[in-house]
């Protein structure tokens, strides 16, 4: 795998690892709220902080945000950290300066980065991930470190977020910026289906609902669903809930709709093509004209589980259809912070 190299890179590889554990003191002053809820503000240098905190939160945390600076010579940040090199001891107590005032401003910054993301990478859960907000000075630069770091294998992928109509670059105008995101291990979410998903509005009050269907009326499914379909048309047009209402289908593992389960209209001759039988007529059921959307190992798979995750018509008139659950989705969000450090 190509690797960067840079001036001081030598000296801070395992610099994460000679930074020293310090205690972290709690300001009763400045905090408030609940001790006990475990949400932090810490104040004081993010290398010697984040040694001090990995002892507690080694392995457990499940989502980091950074915004490292940009590094657009605008900013006026100073190198500091303590590492034992000639050359980065005379970057130290000077602001990196512009392109063209600073020939080893992306040096400095390679160098000031690299041990922050190798710690912050010993708090990362099995399951969890990094977020890096960037704009077009580092980009290329940051995908390389985090490569090298996380593994190429690790790059979930780049989202692209406008930040205004007009630019100000005198060929190309710049109106967006880069969110870089890294899995601690791709290969873990892939082996146990796990999905980044966006907390869905009106999901969990529409999931409330339907569970104290499922209270009343236990396993007639039937019955679950007219209520289920006269709830949504008793909401306004606007009440997030009603987004949901396609998900009014019931069976012992909750709410879900028939989705299609046609394979995509792209020109392959080789979807797969292979006969359903239906389970009450027991004849195949009818064939979409573009193959289906699953090799036949998973539909048979999915058709094998109790509940089958496969949603059949009354006939094999009917083409089938997969189930889709409506599930309550995790959300990123901002805790409160109750103690101050």
């Amino acid at each position: 795998m190509p690797t960067l190299d840079w001036i001081g890179k030598k000296a801070v590889v395992n610099h994460h690892r000679e930074v020293p554990y310090r205690l972290i003191h709690c300001d009763g002053e400045l905090s408030a709220g609940d001790p006990d809820a475990g949400n932090l503000l810490v104040q004081g240098d993010n290398l010697e902080a984040l040694k001090a905190l990995l002892p507690y939160y080694a392995g457990k945390v499940k989502c980091i945000y950074i915004d490292p600076p940009y590094n657009t010579g605008n900013e006026g940040w100073v190198y500091n950290d303590n590492v034992n090199s000639p050359e980065i001891k005379s970057w130290l107590g000077k602001v990196v300066g512009k392109e063209a005032e600073d020939l080893s401003r992306h040096d400095k910054w390679l160098t000031m980065l690299y041990p922050r993301v190798r710690l912050l990478k010993d708090f990362l859960k099995q399951d969890g991930c990094i977020v890096v907000s960037i704009d077009e000075n580092e980009f290329s630069n940051l995908i390389a470190i985090l490569d090298e770091i996380f593994g190429r294998q690790n790059r979930a992928g780049t989202m692209v977020w406008q930040k205004g109509k007009k630019g100000d670059a005198k060929l190309l105008p710049i109106v967006h910026e880069y969110i870089v995101i890294y899995a601690r291990n791709k290969s873990h979410l892939t082996a146990n289906n796990i999905k980044w998903r966006r907390r869905k509005a009106g999901a969990d009050e529409a999931l409330a609902y339907y569970q104290q269907l499922r209270d009343r009326l236990g396993d007639d499914h039937e019955a679950i669903r007219t209520e289920m379909m006269a709830w949504y048309r008793s909401l306004s047009k606007d009440d997030p809930r009603k987004s949901h209402k396609h998900y009014n289908w019931s069976d012992d593992r909750g709410l879900y709709f028939p989705d299609n389960f046609a394979g995509p209209d792209d020109g392959r001759d080789s979807r797969p093509r292979y006969d359903i039988p239906h389970p009450i007529t027991g004849k195949p059921c009818k064939m979409p004209s573009t193959g289906w959307r699953w090799e036949e190992d998973t539909t048979k798979d999915a058709m094998a589980m109790d509940p089958p995750r496969i949603h059949f018509g009354k006939t094999h008139a009917t083409i089938p259809c997969r189930k889709r659950a409506l599930l309550r989705n995790c959300a990123w969000g901002i805790p409160q912070v109750n103690r101050v450090l």
